[in-house]
């Protein structure tokens, strides 16, 4: 898993300049989508919590520091969502070959349903009440939509990146 460490990082940072150079002004009902949050959630739904929690971080920390919105805020809610997706993973809940191919992309838009909400909501106790100026339900809902879409995608980038450095033995 150490091995593992280098390539996530430089993952996560083309993720965060992909965020902020491209999505961040395409919106879509007026709504950013957040691949900054999907992105430790299928870094967790390969199992390797410490792996998530540090993309997480990564991601959320290099995000807000181009940002207006409270520092660190994006980063506690992607490690709250990339925690619960690590618990899901240990389980095998959500597991690309295994599971329904359905399953995934569903585990993706509840997170992608509940992250602008967490966020929102977090930024009310970090007192800043701009964040509720625009609609909260269509940022859930476009959001649900798209990491729905990604999701498969996402994850199957982030379980070949996670396991660099792994010999499979038959």
């Amino acid at each position: 898993m150490r091995r593992a460490i280098a390539p996530v990082v430089v993952i996560t940072l083309l993720i965060v300049a992909l965020q902020l150079t491209v999505l961040s002004s395409l919106r879509i009902e007026g709504v950013v989508v957040m691949l900054v949050w999907l992105w430790p959630f299928a870094m967790g739904l390969t199992g390797y919590t410490s792996l998530a929690l540090v993309t997480a971080l990564i991601a959320g920390v290099f995000f807000d520091t181009h940002t207006t919105t409270p520092f660190g805020l994006t980063a506690a809610v992607g490690l709250v969502i990339a925690y619960g997706a690590s618990r899901l993973g240990r389980e095998g809940v959500g597991d690309l070959d295994s599971a329904a191919w359905w399953v995934t992309p569903v585990l993706a838009a509840v997170a992608g349903f509940v992250a602008p909400a967490l966020y929102v909501v977090s930024g009310t106790f970090a007192l800043d009440f701009n964040l509720w100026r625009g609609s909260v339900l269509s940022m859930m809902f476009v959001n649900a939509g798209a990491f729905f879409i990604l999701a498969r995608p996402v994850t199957r980038l982030a379980r070949s990146v996670s396991n660099v450095g792994e010999r499979v033995h038959r």
